[in-house]
C-alpha cells in the first residue's frame, strides 16, 4: 500500500467515523452547532444599524475628572454617555481628516501626480504633529 492510499484511507475512514458521530447524535450536533453560530454573530449585535449616524462624544480637557460609576442603573438602560465610557481615561484619541485635490489639472500630469500633492500635505501633516 502507497503513502497516497494510506491517506486516502485514513481521510476517508475520518469522514466515515464523523459522519457515524452526527447520525448517532443528531440533537446534540444540532444544539452544538447552533451555539457555535449565536456565538460567533454575537458580537453583531453591537452594530450600529444602517441609517444611523456616528455619535460624538467629547469631554473636556480643562478641568477633566473621571465620570462617576452608576452603580443603581440597570443593564440596558440608555444614558447621556457612552457605555465605554467608564473610569480614568488610559488613553487620548484624535482623528484627523484631510482633504486634498489636485487642482488646476493640466492633460500633461500623470497618474502619480495624483499621488503625490495629496500625500505631499499628509506628510505636512504628520510633521507638525511631531513638532506640536
Amino acid at each position: 500500500m502507497t503513502l497516497t492510499e494510506r491517506l486516502r484511507e485514513k481521510i476517508s475512514r475520518a469522514f466515515y467515523n464523523h459522519g457515524l458521530l452526527c447520525a448517532s447524535y443528531p440533537i446534540p450536533i444540532i444544539l452544538f452547532t447552533g451555539f457555535c453560530i449565536l456565538a460567533c454573530c454575537y458580537p453583531l449585535l453591537k452594530l450600529p444599524l444602517p441609517g444611523t449616524g456616528p455619535v460624538e462624544f467629547t469631554t473636556p480637557v480643562k478641568d477633566y475628572s473621571p465620570p462617576p460609576v452608576d452603580s443603581d442603573r440597570k443593564q440596558g438602560e440608555p444614558t447621556e454617555q457612552p457605555e465605554w465610557y467608564v473610569g480614568a481615561p488610559v488613553a487620548y484619541v484624535q482623528q484627523i481628516f484631510v482633504k486634498s485635490s489636485v487642482f488646476p489639472w493640466h492633460k500633461n500630469l500623470l497618474a502619480v501626480d495624483v499621488f503625490r500633492s495629496p500625500l505631499s500635505r499628509a506628510f505636512q501633516l504628520v510633521e507638525e504633529i511631531r513638532n506640536h
